[in-house]
């Protein structure tokens, strides 16, 4: 499976602020994706377009259910930071800020800060 074929007209929903419909499509490519996602290339994108579609949307629990699913990545993007940032993303913004800080935490360690460039920066101030 191409997962980022199937991103394409998910992107066009961001483009048209139609979060609804691309919130659908992204279930449904994440159904089709094959066990074990984790080894299907590009899989975590759909993860991480999910939280992003609710986040705009303020959908927290759609946010939750998402971000719920990055952990099964950890192993495969450890070294980034990625799957922990978004948890803490999505917690943030639940107002979970403990939560949120232990995530934002292991996100800038494993990242050594770079995470954080181009981010909301209540997120990197909640560490400090």
């Amino acid at each position: 499976m191409d997962v980022m074929l199937e991103l394409k007209s998910v992107g066009e929903c961001l483009k048209a602020n139609d979060f609804s419909t691309g919130l659908k499509k992204l279930a449904d490519v994440w159904e089709r994706i094959p066990e074990p996602k984790t080894t299907t290339p590009n899989a975590y994108m759909v993860i991480e377009y999910g939280a992003a579609f609710a986040l705009k949307m303020r959908d927290l629990d759609e946010a939750q259910k998402w971000a719920s699913l990055a952990p099964r990545f950890i192993e495969k993007r450890r070294d980034r930071g990625e799957v922990e940032f978004l948890m803490g993303k999505v917690a943030f913004e639940r107002g979970e800020f403990e939560a949120a800080k232990r995530h934002f935490a292991t996100a800038n360690e494993k990242s050594e800060g770079r995470i954080f460039h181009g981010e909301n920066p209540e997120y990197k101030a909640l560490i400090h």
